[in-house]
């Protein structure tokens, strides 16, 4: 199966008439796929990388506490005038295309430090059997900066195809500046460590083992990556809600992770089985602000950055609430520590204990660990939420020494009690205060809510359960509830957060639904009215 990495379908495209940059892109395919023209294409044969000396360094830094390093960069300067191959079709339109090869590469990108293309001009990526494509992207593409950065691709093979039309306004520019190596197996492309994964450890649970649970909240937590100082890096964070509930697009990391640059976000990057090994990395978005961070020693070592890019409405985003107070988090074994071990797919791990820092000199911190069937974390889970049993963000994983093989070994999550104000620093850009309670209101917690409905919940109302029967079922459901409202939006998601049918509907306590239409397998079912949001997870068997 062809996986063609499109990421944004036009019926979104409305939505971000005024905003549309970074990863949005516009579906299609590249016009060699579907023209006659020759399939000979230049090769660049770019250096392989010495792995074993690379992977041999890394094991040398031990610890959590910084960035884990994933793909090496190197400088380029490659353009539609100095390399590749231009074809000039009969219609008077061209199309020029460069490979790059990357021997043992587990994954490729690049950075156009230069990106001004006419309205009608279209830029893909793709590997050579096509099994993975990226694009179009268009001049709408363009970053406030004249650059653009497209999304890591698996593999050690691209191949970059710029198609322009022959009543383009100005001829293109594209100025390739920077390429990326891969040679951590950051998207399962080669040999996959471990049981479920390429984390280290075999410990760790898909995150999917506990959907019926912390459904939202998985939805929150976002793999990362950032392209700095010749280096690839990953860390994990959550979007977060803010007192406004105006969808400012926050995500709560750790100050340790950070590394100025080009990042890109992976949205559910994660299986869609208890027993999965790989996961979608098709939901993507690029482009940061940062506003706020402070390291390990004065602070709880936390950073809160906007993204700027778009994202797309069907990835799903949960902005997870949050508990400011410095209250310990009670009955551990109801709370969830959600992450990405090693740049895996998603995990979710079970804490064992949860201990207040201060008895241990580590003020600023809880201190948890893992039962050895429940998971614990990695490298690459650095920067990740730890929930309380509300579900609700109470810090963010700074350092420790748990993994599979001692999962009683305790990890440091900095408080967010503590970044809150951070001892009332005065800076705004050293506390999380004024971002995510931007009116002062005081607030000490803050439920979540999803992006694509931020606003509509009104939080003092109780959102009573929603019933649905039978479940499992053929596709013809009763649903139940208490509602306020008398029309509402049902969106229907797959487990891989994908909107798959949305429509109006008429609430009553008591309502039937026709979802026949799905195919068998399990949703997410999310009922939106003014006032509430009300999910319920539902199976079609037919």
């Amino acid at each position: 199966m062809k996986h063609i990495l499109q990421i944004a379908c036009a019926a979104m495209l409305c939505l971000f008439s005024t905003q549309v940059m970074a990863q949005m892109s516009y579906g299609g395919e590249p016009y060699s796929f579907k023209n006659t023209i020759s399939q000979v294409i230049p090769v660049v044969e770019i250096e392989a990388l010495d792995v074993d000396a690379l992977l041999a360094e890394d094991a040398s830094i031990e610890g959590k506490s910084h960035p884990m390093r994933i793909g090496v960069t190197k400088n380029a300067n490659y353009t539609l005038y100095n390399s590749g191959r231009i074809d000039y079709m009969p219609d008077g339109s061209t199309v020029w295309r460069l490979q790059f090869h990357m021997k043992n590469a587990t994954f490729t990108s690049m950075n156009f430090s230069t990106f001004n293309i006419p309205e009608g001009a279209e830029l893909f990526l793709y590997t050579p059997d096509r099994e993975y494509v990226i694009g179009k992207f268009t001049a709408q593409n363009k970053m406030e900066d004249g650059t653009f950065y497209p999304q890591e691709m698996p593999g050690e093979d691209i191949i970059v195809e710029y198609y322009e039309p022959a009543n383009a306004a100005f001829n293109g520019q594209l100025v390739i500046d920077q390429i990326s190596q891969g040679y951590y197996d950051f998207f399962h492309v080669k040999e996959i460590e471990g049981g479920l994964g390429n984390a280290d450890g075999t410990c760790h649970p898909n995150a999917i083992c506990y959907d019926n649970l912390w459904h939202d909240q998985i939805q929150s937590v976002v793999c990362y990556t950032m392209t700095s100082g010749g280096y690839v890096y990953m860390c994990s964070g959550a979007m977060v809600n803010n007192t406004a509930r105006d969808g400012k697009k926050y995500l709560l990391s750790a100050n340790h992770c950070y590394e100025s640059g080009t990042w890109k976000f992976y949205f559910n990057y994660q299986a869609t089985t208890c027993s999965g090994t790989s996961g979608s990395i098709t939901k993507t978005a690029t482009g940061y602000t940062l506003k706020a961070k402070d390291n390990g020693d004065s602070s709880s070592d936390f950073m809160l950055v906007e993204i700027t890019g778009s994202i797309n409405p069907a990835f799903n985003v949960f902005l997870a609430g949050w508990d400011n107070s410095s209250s310990v988090p009670s009955n551990p074994t109801n709370c969830a520590g959600i992450h990405h071990p090693g740049g895996d797919i998603k995990k979710l791990s079970i804490p064992q204990h949860i201990y207040n820092g201060n008895t241990s000199g580590y003020g600023k911190f809880w201190l948890a660990n893992w039962a050895a069937e429940t998971g614990a974390t990695e490298q690459g889970s650095s920067g990740s939420p730890l929930f309380n049993k509300n579900k609700l963000i109470v810090g963010q994983l700074y350092a420790g020494s748990s993994s599979c093989d001692n999962p009683a070994g305790y990890d440091l999550y900095g408080k967010l009690s503590n970044s809150w104000t951070n001892n009332n620093n005065s800076s705004s850009s050293k506390k999380l205060q004024p971002w995510l309670d931007p009116n002062n209101t005081g607030a000490t917690t803050l439920q979540g809510e999803y992006l694509n409905t931020v606003g509509m919940a009104n939080f003092t109302q109780v959102v009573n359960p929603l019933d649905v029967r039978p479940n499992p079922s053929n596709g013809y459901v009763t649903v139940s509830g208490s509602f306020d409202d008398a029309n509402a939006v049902c969106n229907i998601y797959d487990m891989t957060g994908s909107l798959v049918m949305s429509r109006n509907i008429a609430l009553s306590p008591e309502f039937n639904l026709n979802l026949n239409a799905l195919t068998s397998g399990m949703y997410i079912m999310e009922i939106c009215g003014s006032k509430a949001v009300y999910h319920s997870k539902i199976m079609i068997n037919k």
